[in-house]
C-alpha cells in the first residue's frame, strides 16, 4: 500500500518552502435543536464533499437518493437509527462505518436528549463508477454497517508489529474509495511513503495526538481533526512516548486502476 522510502525522509530534493498541511478541527458541540451540517476542508479534493452532520434529538436527517454520488458515513459520537428503502433499521453508534446502497434514500433518527455527530463523505461518480457498482449487486442489496472494531485487520511493512490496522470499507463497495484505521502507542512511526495515484484524508479519533509530516511540513493531528495529504506527497506519522496514534485514513483514487497498487 505504499511507494517510496520508509525511513522518515522526504525521498526527494529539499523544498525551498514547505507547503502547509491543510487541517481543520471538527466542532462537535451539539446544535440547540435539529440538524446542523457543516462543510469540512471545503474544496480540498476534487469530486469529494466532506461534511460534519450534527443532530440534537428528537430529530431526523433525511437525504434523497441521487445517481451522482455515493456516500459513506463515519460516526464519531452518539447513537442513532439508520432507515432506508423499507429495509429494516440499523443501529449507529460511536466508531461505526455505514454506507446505504446506491440509489437508496437515507434517514437517520436521533432520540430526544441524544447528540449525534458523523462525518459524511459524498464522492462524485463517473459513468465508469456506476458501471462498476452494477457489477457488484451483492454490495447493493442491503446497507453496510459495521463497528470499526469488527472490521478485519491487515499488516503493512511501513508500520510496526505492534500497530493494529483495519480495513473499514471493503473493495468494490464504493468505486475509487478505500477507508481504514491505524492504531498504536508511542513511541512509534508510520514510515514515510507516498501515493502517486490518490488523495488522502486523515481523521484523528479519540485520544489521537500525533505529528504528521508531508513534503517537509508538519501538522499536529489531534482528536476529531482532519487533514489532507495531497496527491503524491511524501508523508508519515510519528507518536511520542505516552501518547496514542489512532486515526482513520481515507483514500480517493483518481482512476480505478490505482486500486490495484
Amino acid at each position: 500500500r505504499s511507494t517510496g522510502p520508509t525511513d522518515g525522509t522526504t525521498g526527494g530534493a529539499a523544498m525551498d518552502e514547505a507547503r502547509a498541511i491543510p487541517i481543520e478541527k471538527l466542532d462537535l458541540t451539539a446544535p440547540s435543536a435539529g440538524v446542523r451540517v457543516r462543510s469540512v476542508l471545503a474544496g480540498e479534493i476534487k469530486e469529494l464533499r466532506v461534511e460534519l452532520v450534527s443532530i440534537s434529538g428528537p430529530a431526523t436527517y433525511s437525504s434523497a437518493a441521487t445517481p451522482d454520488e455515493d456516500v459513506v458515513w463515519l460516526v464519531l459520537a452518539g447513537q442513532a437509527t439508520l432507515r432506508t428503502n423499507g429495509n429494516g433499521s440499523y443501529a449507529l453508534s460511536e466508531e461505526t462505518v455505514a454506507r446505504v446502497p446506491f440509489l437508496w434514500p437515507t434517514h437517520i433518527d436521533v432520540s430526544a436528549g441524544v447528540a449525534f455527530h458523523a462525518v459524511r463523505l459524498s464522492h462524485a461518480l463517473t459513468e465508469g463508477d456506476r458501471e462498476e457498482i452494477a457489477k457488484h449487486p451483492e454490495n447493493n442489496a442491503a446497507p453496510y454497517v459495521k463497528k470499526f472494531s469488527d472490521c478485519p485487520p491487515y499488516r503493512e511493512a511501513i508500520k510496526s508489529p505492534k500497530t493494529t490496522s483495519r480495513a473499514l470499507l471493503p473493495e468494490n463497495i464504493v468505486p475509487r474509495m478505500a477507508i481504514g484505521t491505524v492504531e498504536t502507542t508511542g513511541p512509534d512511526v508510520v514510515g514515510a511513503h507516498r501515493h502517486p495515484m490518490l488523495e488522502q484524508l486523515f481523521l484523528g479519533l479519540k485520544g489521537n495526538d500525533i505529528s504528521v509530516t508531508a513534503d517537509g511540513a508538519t501538522a499536529n493531528l489531534t482528536t476529531f481533526s482532519m487533514l489532507h495529504i495531497p496527491l503524491g506527497s511524501y508523508h508519515g506519522a510519528q507518536v511520542t512516548e505516552g501518547k496514542s496514534l489512532y486515526y482513520v485514513w481515507m483514500d480517493f483514487f483518481s482512476a480505478k486502476e490505482g486500486q490495484d497498487w
